[in-house]
């Protein structure tokens, strides 16, 4: 097949849309059914094949080898900032997630020391206890929406470590909820509004929303570079960063502190909410769960000992509700050079996407996969896994680099739920999948809190 993609003709793999527009009804199929419509597109066309939206070509690349490429062997050859990922900058600006090359290089190496062991050790302690906190606010018989309630005590946590304790609190609430409003320039299904610009735009009243968040930061970081070294805040951290004798500009400090708060809080909250539709669906699992906790803890806090190797099953259901719904479910790039997958010739230039998503749903890498199996991933059978067949985080050089703050976040606050209430599904609600800016429960997750049977 030959469609023009930037003014001149290419090959590109074949695909269900009717190029060179963009079809409604498929378009209404992907918002409803996302992942059972692509998954359809991959048993009709394999591992490859090509959709048009947002006015381009978007060339899929589903499965392990097409991860290992994108990810690992050839990661250099995929732009993350000429990619779909572009449409952050105006919100997050040039962080991790959206520079390439030297200057992502430069920018990893200096945050790294912000997620070394014995940090991750301090911030849970603060996790653990605003978790503890906002679980004791609520009471047996309480109906609540468990995606909500776990974005805003991910919110908390992360102004607590980003900002620090000792930010003032009318400052840090002022500042999540202008964030939590900037960002909802991108929930639900929100490409429309992306060709939408101008006064009275959606994309101009996040920009309302972003000047106020930079006005707390610009004042922050001006306080912070006057104090000594030392603070346990990543924004401390951030002012004070130094390798090879350079150090992160006031933009840069803010571009990045921005991109962390956006790749944390929301995925936390998406991965408790689906955790718990899971286990409560499955009552072994549940029952499982509860006794490794009780056994564990015995009624005391979680530590970020217990919970990396200390709670193997616990382990176990994270890594499987990571692999059913991997918050960031695809991976945009920007082909810079022509290359081969799949026994496909794809030209430079071309948008292309990997999917966690997907790959996790293959039935010849995880049998019966629309199953909840922690089994899984017991130890030997993680270990079985090919190279690429999961990918929740990334893989290779540029995997997320807050993959173990998120995952300690998300255990702390199982945790410290099943340790005060036992949770139930409010009956009758249907779990269908938003998928911007992350993969979250659509309609949420109403959970009735009941009286734990050994309480």
């Amino acid at each position: 097949m030959r469609f023009r993609l930037h003014g001149f003709l290419h090959d590109l793999p074949p695909g269900p849309t009717s190029f060179p527009h963009f079809s409604y009804e498929m378009g209404k199929r992907l918002y409803d059914n996302p992942l059972g419509t692509l998954m359809n597109y991959y048993d009709e066309y394999g591992p490859v094949f090509t959709l048009r939206f947002l006015g381009q070509e978007m060339v899929f690349l589903i499965g392990p080898e097409a991860n290992q490429k994108i990810l690992v062997s050839d990661y250099r050859d995929f732009s993350w900032e000429k990619g779909l990922l572009a449409e952050l900058i105006p919100f997050i600006g040039y962080g991790l997630l959206t520079t390439d090359d030297a200057e992502h290089d430069r920018a990893r190496k200096l945050l790294a020391p912000a997620f070394y062991p014995a940090r991750i050790k301090s911030y849970g302690e603060r996790m653990t206890a605003r978790a503890v906190a906002a679980a004791q606010e609520l009471e047996v018989g309480d109906l609540f929406e468990l995606h909500a309630w776990t974005r805003e005590v991910a919110l908390k946590i992360a102004g607590d470590v980003l900002l620090g304790m000792d930010t003032p609190k009318e400052k840090a609430e002022y500042f999540a909820e202008h964030f939590e409003k900037g960002l909802g320039y991108y929930d639900g299904y929100f490409w429309q509004t992306l060709f939408m610009r101008g006064p009275g735009s959606q994309q101009a009243r996040m920009k309302k929303h972003v000047e106020k968040l930079e006005q707390v930061i610009k004042e922050e970081i001006d306080e912070r570079r006057s104090w000594p070294e030392g603070g346990e805040a990543i924004l401390d951290l951030l002012c004070h960063a130094e390798a090879d004798g350079e150090r992160f500009s006031p933009r840069e400090i803010r571009d990045h502190l921005f991109t962390l708060l956006f790749a944390g809080h929301d995925t936390t909250a998406a991965t408790v909410a689906w955790l718990f539709t899971l286990i409560c669906r499955h009552p072994d699992a549940y029952e499982r769960l509860q006794d490794e906790i009780d056994e564990v803890l015995g009624g005391r806090e979680p530590t970020p000992e217990d919970l990396f190797g200390g709670m193997p099953y616990l382990d176990m259901v994270v890594k499987e509700t990571l692999r059913l719904y991997p918050p960031a479910w695809f991976g945009p790039r920007l082909a810079r050079k022509e290359f081969t997958v799949c026994g496909h010739r794809i030209p430079a230039n071309t948008h292309v996407t990997y999917s966690s998503w997907m790959t996790h749903r293959l039935p010849e890498i995880y049998p019966d996969p629309e199953a909840f199996k922690p089994e899984r991933f017991s130890e030997e059978n993680y270990r079985a896994l090919q190279p690429g067949a999961y990918v929740p985080f990334g893989r290779g050089p540029r995997t997320c680099i807050g993959m173990r703050f998120g995952e300690l976040e998300a255990k702390i606050i199982a945790v410290v739920l099943m340790q005060h209430y036992k949770l139930e599904l409010f009956p009758g609600q249907q779990f269908g999948a938003r998928t911007v800016p992350t993969i979250s429960p659509r309609h949420g997750v109403k959970i009735r809190l009941r009286q734990r049977a050994s309480q």
